[in-house]
Formats: C-alpha cells, sequence, structure tokens
C-alpha cells in the first residue's frame, strides 16, 4: 500500500488536472504532501511501535491510509485529494517501519537476511508495478482506481496482521513516549523537508526556504541535545556507537539520494527526448523491475552465510557500472534502438538496485538491538527519504542551471540573433520542453530542438557520472567499515541479554509474548 501509493500518483497527475481543473501548485503538493508528512513522521512512528506494539501501530496505520484513500478516491476538488495525501502520509509512516520492525525483530535469530530480501523484493516490484497499472486505469478513464485499490490491499493487509502476526514491543525501556521530543523531531524534519521540496519553486534564497531548513536544522539539534540527556525515550543515541549502524544509513543517505534522479530524469529523457511513447516507456522500465525484484529476492538467503557486506559493496559497483552506462547514451534513433542503448544500463541498475536494497536494510537493522527494531528502522527510512528530497533539490537545481548553460553555449545557439537567444535563455529552466521562437524558420527551429535535446541529454550524463562516482565511493566506505562479525556478536548479545528469549529447543521466530 505505502510504496504503491508513493510511486503511482504521477501518472495519473494529468488526468486529475484536466477532470478537477487543478492548479500547477496542486499538482506538485498532491505528490509532495505524501512524501513530506511520512519523511517528517517515521522517526516517531518508528519509536512508537517499540514502545506501544508494532502491530498496533502498524494496523492504525493501516486503517487511516485505507480511509485517507477512500476520502481520494470519492473527493471532487483538489483541496480534498489533498487533505486526503496528507493523511496517507501519516498513515503509511506508521505501516512502513513498523513492517520491517516485526519482520526483522521475529527473524532476529535466524533468517533474517532472507525476510528482509523477500520484504525487499515485494516493495520494489510493487512500487516498480504501479505505474503501470496506473497507466492503464487512467488510460481507461479510471484514475480513481489509483487510490481504491488500497482498499482491497487494506483489507487484506489487516486480515493477516491481525491473524498471524503476534504482537512485539520495547519490553526494557519505559512505554512512555515524550511529546514534545516528538513535537521538535516532527518539525524539525518536516521543516528540512518541506525546505528542499519546496526549493525547485521558490529557489534556495526565498525567505521562507531558508527559514524552514534553518528552523529544522535548530529544530533537529534540539532535539538530539535532549535526547542526549534521555528526556525523549525516543531515539537511542546508543544505535550510532555501531560502525556498522552510522555506516549503513550514511550509505542509504547518499545511495537513495542519487538514485531518486535517474528516476526522475530518466523517464523524461525516453519520453521528451527519446521520443518514445509513454506506454512503451513503461515497457522499457520493467526489465528495470523485474531484476531489482529478482536481485533483493536472491540476494536473502546469501546475507544469512555471508553477512551483508560483500553482497553491499557488490551492488553498489554494479549500480555505479549502470550510472557509467546510461551517462553514455546521448540521443539514440528511438524505439527502435532500445534493445542496443538503454537496455542494459537499465538492467545492470536495476540488478545492482536489488543487490544493494536488501544488505543496507539488513545493515542498519541488524545492527541495532531487536528491542529497538522500530526506531531502528524509522532512521532507516528517514535518511532514505531525507536523501531523496535533499540530493533532488540540489541537484534539480544545478541540472536546470547546467541546462541552461549546455545550451547557451551551443555553437548553433550562440550564431542565432540576440532575440531568439534571449528568449531561450529565459525559458531554459522548463528543460526538454524550453519554447522555441516561433519567429524562427522551420530549419532554425529544427535545429534548435536538437541543440536542446543535445543539451539535455548532456545533463542526464552529467547526473549519471554524478551517480556513478557516489556508488563507487559507497561501496568502498561499505568494503571498510561494514563488519559481519559485528552483526553475528549483535545477535547473541540479544540473545544472551533477552530474559524472553525462546529456549534452544523452541523455533527462532518464537513470538514475543502479548502485552499486558
Amino acid at each position: 500500500m505505502a510504496f504503491v501509493a508513493s510511486s503511482s500518483l504521477n501518472v495519473a497527475l494529468p488526468a486529475i488536472q484536466v477532470e478537477l481543473n487543478a492548479r500547477g501548485a496542486d499538482l506538485i503538493w498532491i505528490p509532495n504532501a505524501y512524501v513530506m508528512v511520512q519523511a517528517s513522521l517515521i522517526v516517531v512512528t518508528g519509536s512508537m511501535g517499540d514502545h506501544y506494539g508494532r502491530k498496533r501501530v502498524c494496523m492504525l496505520g493501516i486503517l487511516l491510509f485505507g480511509l485517507a484513500s477512500v476520502i481520494c478516491g470519492f473527493s471532487t476538488t483538489t483541496n480534498v485529494i489533498i487533505a486526503g495525501r496528507l493523511a496517507q502520509g501519516v498513515g503509511s509512516s506508521m505501516i512502513v517501519p513498523n513492517s520491517l520492525a516485526i519482520v526483522s525483530a521475529h527473524f532476529s535469530r535466524k533468517g533474517q537476511g532472507w525476510a528482509i530480501g523477500l520484504w525487499s523484493g515485494f516493495t520494489v516490484l510493487m512500487a516498480g508495478l504501479a505505474p503501470f497499472f496506473a497507466g492503464v486505469v487512467t488510460d481507461l478513464g479510471m484514475w480513481r482506481l489509483v487510490f481504491l485499490i488500497h482498499i482491497p490491499l487494506g483489507v487484506v493487509a489487516a486480515f493477516v496482521l491481525l491473524r498471524y502476526v503476534p504482537e512485539s514491543y520495547q519490553r526494557k525501556s519505559p512505554r512512555r513516549m515524550s511529546i514534545w521530543g516528538a513535537l521538535l523531531i516532527i518539525l524539525g524534519l518536516g521543516g528540512i523537508t518541506f525546505g528542499f521540496i519546496e526549493s525547485s519553486t521558490f529557489g534556495f534564497g526565498s525567505p521562507i526556504i531558508v527559514a524552514a531548513i534553518v528552523g529544522g536544522l535548530i529544530a533537529v539539534a534540539v532535539f538530539l541535545r535532549d535526547e542526549r540527556e534521555g528526556k525523549h525515550a525516543i531515539l537511542p543515541l546508543r544505535l550510532f556507537r555501531s560502525r556498522t549502524f552510522s555506516a549503513a544509513n550514511t550509505i542509504s543517505l547518499v545511495f537513495h539520494g542519487v538514485i531518486q534522479p535517474a528516476l526522475l530524469y530518466l523517464p523524461l529523457n525516453l519520453i521528451q527526448v527519446q521520443g518514445y511513447s509513454a506506454t512503451f516507456t513503461g515497457l522499457s522500465i520493467i526489465p528495470l523491475i523485474l531484476v531489482a525484484t529478482l536481485g533483493s529476492t536472491l540476494v536473502g538467503p546469501l546475507l544469512d552465510r555471508r553477512g551483508p557486506r560483500i553482497p553491499m559493496v557488490i551492488g553498489l559497483s554494479i549500480v555505479a557500472i549502470g550510472f557509467f552506462a546510461f551517462a553514455r547514451v546521448g540521443v539514440t534513433g528511438g524505439e527502435s534502438e532500445y534493445l542496443s542503448t538503454f537496455f542494459l544500463p537499465v538492467v545492470l541498475f536495476g540488478f545492482g538496485f536489488g543487490l544493494s536494497f536488501a544488505p543496507l536494510t539488513m545493515a542498519a537493522m541488524a545492527s541495532a538491538p531487536e528491542n529497538n527494531a522500530g526506531i531502528a528502522s524509522g532512521v532507516n527510512h528517514t535518511v532514505s527519504r531525507v536523501g531523496q528530497v535533499l540530493v533532488v533539490g540540489v541537484l534539480g537545481g544545478l541540472a536546470i542551471t547546467w541546462f541552461g548553460q549546455l545550451l547557451m553555449n551551443d555553437a548553433y545557439i550562440r550564431s542565432l540573433p540576440a532575440d531568439a537567444q534571449t528568449h531561450l535563455a529565459a525559458d531554459a529552466g522548463d528543460l526538454v520542453q524550453t519554447s522555441i521562437p516561433d519567429w524562427l524558420s522551420p530549419t532554425e527551429q529544427a535545429l534548435v530542438l536538437q541543440a536542446i535535446r543535445v543539451s539535455f541529454t548532456s545533463t542526464f550524463s552529467i547526473l549519471m557520472v554524478i551517480g556513478a562516482i557516489a556508488c563507487a565511493l559507497c561501496a568502498v566506505a561499505a568494503f571498510f567499515t561494514i563488519d559481519d562479525r559485528e552483526l553475528k556478536l549483535k545477535r547473541g548479545r540479544d540473545i544472551l541479554d533477552d530474559s524472553d528469549a525462546p529456549r534452544r529447543d523452541e523455533p527462532p521466530y518464537t513470538p514475543i509474548p502479548e502485552s499486558p
């Protein structure tokens, strides 16, 4: 539910705009409201699961998410959809960290790598197939199903959770959480996320953006200061004493950050520059989804036998190679050349992503005590979301700048009259959609269009090279910082220190007893 909602909506936005007369600002906030709320709350809701029961918090998230989906599905105005998306963000912030925490807690002693690999594989599969589903139902004039599909999914999820999943929670720490601490971290992460999301609209120099980011950083700093003194019982800072935990989350921040621009600009490249149809674009990305799912699923058992370090290094290295392969593809002849141009980069990128995702997640989860599974999951997902928002905000602004410079330095563009150059420079912020002066001749317009396409592919290549370098550095960092031995020792200490641990003659997945 949560991953489908984050990836499917963009396909339906044009239909929503037409039917509900949405403004441009609405089209920005319909997807961003979800991301901002989820990123702001996920640390708190992960900690709530540890304190009050992961199953309870996850179930509450499913109910809230389902109700919000009904509101969105039957809405007649964009304001109602935005409100529903805000509520969906709250629900997903409860579902995502606690679903992973449940998996991690109940497979903490055996089969954790396999379980997390399967969890990662299904999230990749559903998030990847969701846009294709959204495209089909939108073409049929039924875009509301993009929201209403969550109702049957929610019913199944709630039934399975109630029927098969035992409760688990943090038994050795105080059950109470500080409201002030929760408010501080929500405001802090919310301000930072809002600032970077809206930076593309207002610019980083805007007082609104500066106030949001600086205010968010101050709130996070105050929260961490108070947390160090033990005032909030939300984020145990002792988790960061683990080199593996800190390294895994730092790598996640960078990795998920540089992945996002590729997923954002690749469809634009295929449709607006290469001339692919929307349907063929969706089909061309399916290999990425399938090999990513395959990689996540296959690497799981290997994690249990070998640990996450080597699979992570291999996966990050393959992603770096995939980025470099993308960077080498310029303007092509269209769909007929897909297999000889984009297919190999898509497969390398997807398979490397699948091999990296599960080990990164396992390293972050297995290096934390079982009692802190919820907050460990919350931290891991938070750094991933913040990384995505931060890198897209920074690289998105830089991409616009680079595109404008490349376009205006093109030899043919420099030969145009001054008024045509001024027109193009003023409109370069629209990237490939840069308007071409209508007073130019058809031949001149065609040459300008070619310059625009070449400038965009050059900008895309720069972004891909940055991603390749970042992933290569992450692979090196993983090799020297991820300690498989620490994870084995951590699990051993959990068993020795846990008075409620299962006896040797009991199954390793014995559920934690129901709380009073």
